[in-house]
């Protein structure tokens, strides 16, 4: 996967300072020049060639050096630690030759190499330098007149620790209203804001799905304010990414631009928990235990004489089931082990997008797919049968997003229940 690139921040400007004027009865506004972050040490020697100026500055970040269709072609390196980016005025310098003349050598003369260059379509350069125990990638480019831009990833590494630990057999339990997730919590330094249930749908969007699925009725969200001294778009996301992973938690997505996104999915002891992380300037972590929903199935049947199932996940338009669909599956198969002369219907319901004969053969294929998947865990055939109601059976609109989700769904009946409407 391709690495996903740091978001800038630009000089930080300090308060305005006010001085009043007696003979005006006025105030006359007198702002303060924003200060500039200072040059890394190996960069100093710019001074000498020339003015940096506008100087962003972010105290970690992961970046593709070059960015762009350079840096994706294969030479670039990706780095993470310290990020500068700012252009140089070299006055006098009138065509980027003029400039290169002087950025290139100076770059060279100060413990530099150069490990690729490009010219054709503009001059760009790929620099390396380790010395003294410092170690740093760059490109650097002749510009508009008189100027150069330079970019810069110092090698430093994260500036916190951070690890989560995996989800037990036993759930642990969470306070809806307060409090961390055991297995899921803020980053170092951040502040806890608040914590409250959420009743609306849980939903994750699917590889090649052109709507998202329900996989959870509710959800738990807990919001915190990031480090006082900031947080980064692309820390947020590489610190949990790679602590979520480390945790036994799959990525299913994630973007990052003007806002970050996480969505992770945790299957192992027996847990089927989805988690939804977002980042602005505040940053919320929002868990749905799938798993605890589904919990009450063999009950529910018993008392409705059918339960939807929502969890198993399919390939777009195809009846082939995902591996995220484990958990869910695992808790049917429980049922019928538990109740070895419990015998169930499993249908397959979807939305109103698409024809009716289209639909009706993919719930048939999805539902027999369920029964293939219960068959090679080892239940009997002759306990389990299989019908598709296509769109015929919805439970909510169709005209909404959520309320197609809904009815995209999977359910199971009991075959010998009075109630059981075929």
């Amino acid at each position: 996967m391709r690495p996903l690139v740091g978001t800038l921040f630009g000089a930080v400007a300090f308060p305005l300072r006010f001085a009043a004027i007696p003979a005006l009865l006025a105030f006359t506004t007198l702002p303060l020049l924003a200060q500039e972050p200072p040059l890394p040490a190996e960069l100093t020697f710019l001074n000498k060639i020339g003015k940096p100026y506008r100087i962003t500055y972010e105290p970690w970040t992961e970046l593709q050096v070059p960015q762009g269709n350079r840096g994706m072609g294969g030479v670039g390196k990706v780095a993470r630690g310290k990020h500068w980016q700012f252009p140089v005025i070299v006055t006098g310098a009138k065509t980027a030759d003029a400039i290169w003349a002087i950025v290139k050598p100076a770059f060279l003369a100060n413990g530099w190499t150069a490990v690729h260059e490009w010219s054709g379509g503009g001059i760009q350069m790929l620099l390396h330098y380790q010395k003294d125990g410092v170690e740093a990638w760059a490109d650097a480019s002749p510009g508009e007149p008189e100027r150069a831009s330079v970019e810069i990833v110092e090698i430093a590494p994260m500036p916190f620790q951070f690890a989560l630990k995996a989800p037990a057999a036993t759930p642990e339990p969470v306070n809806p209203a307060a409090g961390d997730f055991p297995w899921l919590g803020p980053l170092p330094g951040s502040k806890f804001r608040s914590s409250a249930p959420d009743t609306a749908p849980f939903n994750v969007s699917i590889k090649g799905a052109s709507e998202p699925e329900l996989v959870a009725s509710g959800s738990i969200i807990k919001a915190y304010y990031p480090p006082p001294d900031g947080l980064s778009n692309s820390l947020f996301r590489i610190a949990y990414h790679d602590a979520l992973t480390a945790a036994g938690w799959t990525i299913v997505n994630e973007s990052m631009g003007a806002d970050v996104a996480i969505s992770a999915h945790f299957t192992g002891n027996g847990r089927n928990l989805w988690a939804y992380l977002h980042k602005n300037d505040t940053y919320d972590i929002r868990v749905a235990d799938a798993g605890a929903v589904n919990k009450g199935m063999c009950s529910d049947l018993k008392t409705n004489c059918h339960v939807a199932i929502y969890g198993v996940l399919f390939d777009f338009n195809k009846s082939t089931l995902q591996p995220a669909s484990d958990p869910v599956l695992q808790q049917i198969l429980d049922l019928l082990q538990k109740n070895p002369t419990q015998k169930i219907e499993i249908q397959g319901h979807t939305d109103n997008v698409g024809g009716d004969a289209y639909n009706q053969t993919l719930s048939e294929a999805r539902a027999k797919a369920i029964v293939a998947w219960l068959t090679q865990h080892a239940i009997a055939g002759d306990r389990l049968t299989d019908k598709g109601f296509g769109k015929t059976k919805p439970i909510a609109e169709n005209a909404t997003d959520v309320g197609r989700a809904k009815n995209r769904r999977v359910e199971i009946a009991d075959p010998n229940c009075a109630a059981h409407a075929k």
